[in-house]
């Protein structure tokens, strides 16, 4: 059906459907068919140099050092290289090796040489002891070592890093599904990595619709009218997550709108993001559209609140590659929870992280919560406490959809279930929470 014949199918509202044609899944249920669709969405990768540019990206396969780390015999301490076991307590001080600095002598029994912390332990050397461990028996007039007696017996190897003891070449120093961070990019660093595969990040773009938008700078909002939250509260979410998403601005709830705007996103965008119009509305025509484009609904409603009209959506649209769309309800918390719990999880599978899903943690309730028919994601924000063995949680105020005020200092979800055997959760009681950011 076009666009015109689905317009004059729709019944007026005396007539429309009671009822959501979309069963309400479980939120399992959902999570495995995301899984799926990040698994056959495409992942591309591209070589990059190994710069500052590279921090926060994926990388896309295994890199392997090139080299040994050390490279060279080294201390661990600031010593003497001395020759354990050649039966002399006493050493005559014959050089020095630093770090950047060696010494290329050859060591004989009863001899040592000054060495500092990385310097390389000269040949015929076979320990290092501390210079805590030592005494300067013998000096120069201008305050230079000429002998040092050793306090204790050392063991030969004390106090030296071998070839390779860290890392062997050929080793895997960094691993494919790796979030770039200041640790990889030093290690990459010191092994002299000029270039390497990263995944590239996909192409998300963010559409709020609804004919009661206005902009967000507007001053004098006319009665009736909101300014527009959602669009730019979930750029800045994804932008806390490391994707620079697209603003694709705002659409009228009108069908051919809606339809006009999705069709030109989708041409270039992997995974496209709408607010509103997903529910019961007589002007709902998110999913009428959708299937007008031939994307095929992979579910229309989830057993969860906020966000039980939550949509997602997939098809080719006349590439080769997979898009998805995720419909999700106008109200700002349902819309953000959506995108902590559906869009990023799919939009780091797509980048290759190996890691997708927000880190479950315990934490203790600072009050009680009351059980509903659905099961919960109810927002809070941490307190560290040194005396409790877990985190507390404070519910950040009333949980309501509609509440944008709900989110802000909320750094976790709490996982909290529907009513069955008893009504609420006391204070005090342990729950699991998602870790947000």
């Amino acid at each position: 059906a076009n666009a015109k014949e689905i317009q004059e199918e729709m019944p007026p509202p005396a007539l429309r459907d009671r009822q959501s044609k979309y069963l309400a899944i479980p939120m399992k249920e959902a999570e495995e068919i995301m899984k799926n669709i990040g698994k056959k969405m495409t992942k591309d990768s591209e070589s990059v140099a190994v710069s500052q540019q590279i921090l926060g990206k994926i990388a896309a396969n295994f890199v392997k050092s090139t080299e040994n780390m050390p490279r060279t015999r080294v201390s661990t301490k600031d010593g003497y290289a001395i020759i354990a076991n050649d039966g002399s307590s006493t050493k005559t001080v014959i050089g020095v090796s630093l770090a950047g600095a060696i010494y290329d002598g050859v060591l004989q029994p009863g001899q040592c040489v000054r060495i500092s912390t990385g310097g390389v332990v000269p040949e015929g050397s076979t320990a290092v002891v501390m210079v805590e461990h030592t005494i300067c028996t013998k000096k120069t007039d201008d305050e230079e070592e000429l002998e040092i007696q050793l306090k204790e017996h050392i063991s030969t190897g004390t106090n030296i890093r071998e070839p390779g003891s860290e890392t062997r070449q050929g080793d895997v120093i960094v691993r494919s599904g790796t979030r770039i961070g200041s640790a990889e990019f030093g290690i990459l660093k010191a092994f002299g990595i000029k270039n390497m595969y990263v995944f590239k990040k996909p192409v998300i773009t963010v559409v709020s619709t609804g004919n009661e938008l206005v902009s967000p700078d507007c001053e004098d909002v006319p009665i009736g009218m909101i300014r527009d939250s959602n669009g730019p509260q979930l750029l800045a979410l994804f932008n806390e997550y490391g994707f620079d998403a697209i603003d694709g601005e705002r659409v009228s709830d009108d069908f051919e709108s809606i339809k006009e705007k999705l069709s030109k996103i989708l041409k270039t965008s992997d995974i496209v993001v709408t607010t509103g119009g997903v529910s019961m509305g007589e002007k709902d025509n998110i999913k009428e559209v959708l299937i007008d484009l031939g994307m095929q609904i992979q579910f229309g409603r989830v057993m969860m609140k906020p966000g039980l009209p939550c949509t997602v959506a997939t098809g080719r649209f006349g590439t080769d590659s997979l898009k998805t769309v995720l419909a999700l309800p106008g109200n700002p918390a349902s819309a953000w929870v959506c995108s902590h719990l559906f869009a990023v999880p799919l939009a780091r599978t797509i980048a290759g992280y190996a890691k997708t899903h927000h880190t479950r943690i315990t934490v203790r309730l600072a009050h009680d919560i009351k059980l509903g028919d659905r099961p919960e994601y109810v927002r809070a924000s941490l307190e560290e406490l040194e005396d409790e063995d877990f985190p507390i949680a404070h519910v950040t105020g009333n949980q309501i959809s509609s509440n944008i005020g709900s989110l802000v200092g909320a750094n976790v979800l709490l996982i909290v279930p529907m009513k069955e055997d008893k009504e609420s959760i006391r204070k005090n009681e342990l729950v699991k929470a998602l870790l947000l950011r």
